[in-house]
C-alpha cells in the first residue's frame, strides 16, 4: 500500500493531528480531508484545495485497492454533501473518479440532484489548474 501517512504530513500539515493518530485508519483521515476541502472553498484558497484533491486524487490512483476504495466512500462519495459549495467542487473531480463514485450518488441521492452534479461536471476548472 502507497505510504498514505508520509505523503499526507508532507502534503497537509494542517491535519498533522490526524495523520499522527495511529489508531486511526486512512478512513479517518479522508473523512478530515473533505472537512478541510470544505472549508478552503469558502475561503477560496487553491493552494489547500490543490493539495487536498492532490492527495485523494493519488489515493484512488493507488494499485491496492483498499486505498483507492477508501477514497472514494469516505472522501469523493461526500463531496456534494455540503450542497451550497457543489458549483465549487464540480471542477476539481477527474473524470476517472466520477466514472468511480457516481454509482454511490445515484444510490445516496434523488433524481433531481443527481442531474444537476451531471450538469455541472462540465465546468470550467479552477484557476491554475488543466481540465480534468
Amino acid at each position: 500500500m502507497g505510504d498514505w501517512r508520509t505523503r499526507a504530513s508532507a502534503l497537509l500539515p494542517e491535519l498533522s493531528a490526524v495523520v499522527e493518530r495511529e489508531s486511526w485508519s486512512c478512513h479517518v483521515f479522508l473523512s478530515e480531508l473533505w472537512q478541510l476541502a470544505a472549508e478552503a472553498h469558502r475561503a477560496g484558497d487553491d493552494d489547500v484545495l490543490g493539495r487536498v484533491y492532490g492527495f485523494a486524487h493519488w489515493c484512488f490512483q493507488q494499485p491496492e485497492q483498499f486505498l483507492a476504495n477508501a477514497s472514494v466512500v469516505s472522501f469523493y462519495e461526500h463531496v456534494f454533501d455540503e450542497w451550497e459549495l457543489r458549483d465549487e467542487v464540480a471542477p476539481w473531480l477527474p473524470a476517472e473518479v466520477v466514472d468511480k463514485v457516481r454509482p454511490l450518488w445515484e444510490w445516496r441521492w434523488p433524481a433531481e440532484r443527481l442531474s444537476e452534479v451531471d450538469q455541472l461536471l462540465g465546468a470550467t476548472p479552477p484557476p491554475g489548474r488543466n481540465a480534468v
